[in-house]
């Protein structure tokens, strides 16, 4: 009886854990370059697609703390300036919470199009405040072209976080 009791205390806590982590993890995929030819830099919005996906599946378990931190981890390790991604990562959490209660329960093309929109604003945002961070107007192609490929990928992304997501206790 201990031992199934631990067990499941034990899948309970790294359930907690599971949503940062992967967004950690989606972060460390997203800082490799994708190869686009022209484009050497350009890399899919990984953290957004786990912000999204988690806001959405389980709020409770993606706080704007943890948000945060993750969008700090990316400013560091993409080299752009500091609190850019903190910034456009809770955005996207407010955007994602808002369509939340709508996109819960719908076909996951409706989802798509809702992580679609949530896309589009963080790579305007992050757009916007790169040009003003640097006081010069950047190129907006490469912000689209990541944007669109982040686009692209977020059917397999999210069966990954859906599969994860089926395998946490439903209570939290």
């Amino acid at each position: 009886m201990r031992n199934s009791r631990s067990a499941g205390e034990i899948r309970r806590l790294v359930s907690v854990l599971i949503p940062t982590v992967t967004a950690i993890v989606f972060v460390l995929a997203g800082v490799v370059p994708a190869g686009v030819p022209g484009f050497s830099a350009v890399t899919p919005l990984m953290s957004v697609t786990a912000v999204f996906f988690w806001v959405v599946a389980r709020p409770a378990l993606m706080p704007p703390a943890a948000v945060f931190g993750i969008g700090l981890l990316q400013d560091v390790l993409s080299g752009g300036p500091i609190g850019l991604w903190a910034l456009t990562l809770l955005l996207v959490q407010y955007l994602s919470i808002s369509q939340r209660q709508f996109l819960v329960g719908q076909s996951f093309i409706l989802g798509w199009v809702g992580f679609t929109s949530s896309v589009a604003g963080a790579a305007l945002i992050s757009w916007l405040a790169a040009c003003a961070y640097y006081d010069v107007l950047l190129s907006p192609v490469p912000v689209f072209v990541q944007a669109a490929l982040t686009v692209f990928i977020y059917p397999a992304m999210a069966l990954i976080l859906m599969s994860l997501s089926r395998w946490m206790p439903s209570a939290q």
